[in-house]
């Protein structure tokens, strides 16, 4: 069964601490709950996955994406003429922050829930690609949501919307460079208990497809 109402109080499971070492305050955070699991889940109504977006082989902690939760839930539809599709919806606990202290007068953290919807197509054998349902998207990036069923692995790119060169035109560096691949990843603490990892370690990821038990 996929978890769709408990969402919302899954989100009570999140909580986080500050690492002066780190470029923004809240880079440093760890997750409890029920969020210790890797690669896909699959049943006859479709595809469940649960993790951390990041960037693969990246060291440099500023160049992570801000902290996120993401709850992947693809279903499969079949409109009125019998015809078969999946449906993704990606919803995403975000993390903001920026490069000042913790401060409780004046919180520098913020938290966001952003939600995209995918219908997806088999590019290859075991592939599934979409591009996000918005309509139309007015930001600088579209998101490309890519679900590899043989390897386990879920991932996020991005390609710049027709509104990117007007927006840097306007003021130069608005939408920036092309941004790299995220890849789902588990994040949790557990992974890193199981193997005997010091807890000195900031923060400990394993990716999708991950043998961690």
């Amino acid at each position: 069964m996929f978890i769709r109402d408990a969402f919302i109080v899954s989100l009570l499971g999140i909580f986080g601490y500050a690492g002066a070492a780190y470029a923004n305050s809240c880079s440093n955070l760890a997750v409890i709950g029920t969020y210790d699991r890797s690669g896909l889940q699959e049943n006859e109504y479709g595809i469940y996955a649960v993790g951390t977006f990041r960037i693969e082989n990246e060291q440099d902690e500023s160049k992570q994406p801000m902290f996120n939760l993401a709850f992947i839930n693809c279903e499969k539809q079949t409109d009125a003429t019998g015809r078969a599709s999946l449906e993704c919806t990606v919803t995403k606990a975000v993390v903001w922050a920026d490069s000042d202290k913790p401060n409780t007068d004046n919180p520098n953290c913020s938290l966001d829930l952003d939600i995209l919807k995918f219908s997806m197509t088999e590019m290859s054998k075991g592939v599934l690609t979409g591009t996000d349902d918005a309509g139309f998207n007015t930001g600088c990036y579209n998101t490309i949501l890519t679900i590899d069923r043989n390897t386990k692995r879920v991932y996020q790119s991005f390609t710049k919307t027709k509104y990117a060169d007007n927006y840097d035109k306007i003021r130069p560096g608005t939408c920036g460079g092309r941004l790299a691949t995220h890849v789902l990843m588990n994040c949790t603490a557990w992974p890193r208990i199981r193997k005997g990892q010091k807890q000195t370690l900031v923060r400990y990821c394993d990716f999708s497809n991950s043998s961690d038990k």
